[in-house]
């Protein structure tokens, strides 16, 4: 499962890049919107390929917190630039699902891991 769960993290932090990249750079609001999708994005794919590494569970309880926070902050960017039409729709709105069932799977390990999280 968290194979799959790295595979598509990576994924979506390339596809947030990508995103960061194409924003208008004359826009204000798309320079903040770059940085932090950026950050956020580079931070999800290096926490869940932490998750790959660790034997013990106190840590991958903590990277996996991170990691779906971080997650979590790509959907928010994602989210903005949605709302601010920056991308076209039937391109953003895939994304944006993904990026959703991403950090709602960190969130069921989480849960496996620490039921009455």
């Amino acid at each position: 499962m968290m194979d799959d769960v790295y595979s598509r993290a990576k994924l979506l932090s390339k596809t947030c890049l990508k995103i960061a990249l194409v924003l208008p750079a004359e826009i204000t609001l798309c320079n903040l919107m770059r940085g932090q999708l950026i950050d956020r994005a580079t931070d999800m794919a290096i926490k869940s390929k932490g998750l790959m590494m660790t034997q013990n569970s106190d840590f991958f309880g903590k990277k996996l917190s991170e990691a779906k926070e971080a997650a979590d902050g790509c959907h928010y960017w994602l989210e903005l630039i949605q709302e601010e039409n920056y991308l076209d729709s039937a391109i953003i709105n895939p994304i944006l699902a993904e990026s959703e069932a991403i950090s709602h799977l960190f969130a069921m390990a989480m849960r496996k891991i620490k039921p009455n999280y």
